[in-house]
């Protein structure tokens, strides 16, 4: 099923169909607008948005956010797939390490070779994220460093 996938870099147009998928996946949209030549978009052979997945850039550190895929296509790869794509991004970039934030997929992304730290030990632009109020205080922060 990934070989009928294509990802492929989202566009300034392509702002508000993010937004909306984020919507319809319970996921905040703050902040979209702002970094959207950071975001990754899955689509079908159809065209139909399969997921998507963004990158905040603060310096040499980056928040990984708005990792998200369609109902239908959960559990076939579609995830790690973007993931590893925005992960490509940021080290073509010099980023140094990755921030994420989440409620729910903790598991998974340890899954992915993220580690669970301390908000504290989060750094201070990332913690500057438009994103960053909309995760209450219950949700895992996390890290990846890039080598």
């Amino acid at each position: 099923m990934l070989a009928d996938i294509r990802i492929r870099p989202a566009v300034r147009g392509d702002s508000q169909q993010i937004s909306r998928f984020l919507n319809e996946n319970e996921l905040p949209t703050v902040g979209v607008e702002k970094c959207v030549e950071n975001f990754v978009v899955a689509q079908d052979r159809n065209g139909s948005w399969v997921g998507v997945a963004g990158l905040e850039v603060y310096g040499r550190s980056g928040l990984l956010r708005s990792v998200a895929v369609d109902r239908r296509f959960r559990g076939m790869g579609q995830g790690r797939a973007l993931v590893d794509a925005v992960l490509r991004n940021a080290r073509a970039k010099g980023l140094e390490r990755i921030y994420l934030l989440t409620d729910t997929a903790q598991a998974y992304f340890s899954g992915l070779g993220f580690e669970v730290v301390g908000r504290k030990d989060i750094d201070e632009a990332v913690k500057a994220s438009p994103e960053f109020p909309e995760c209450g205080e219950g949700a895992a922060a996390m890290r990846k460093l890039l080598s």
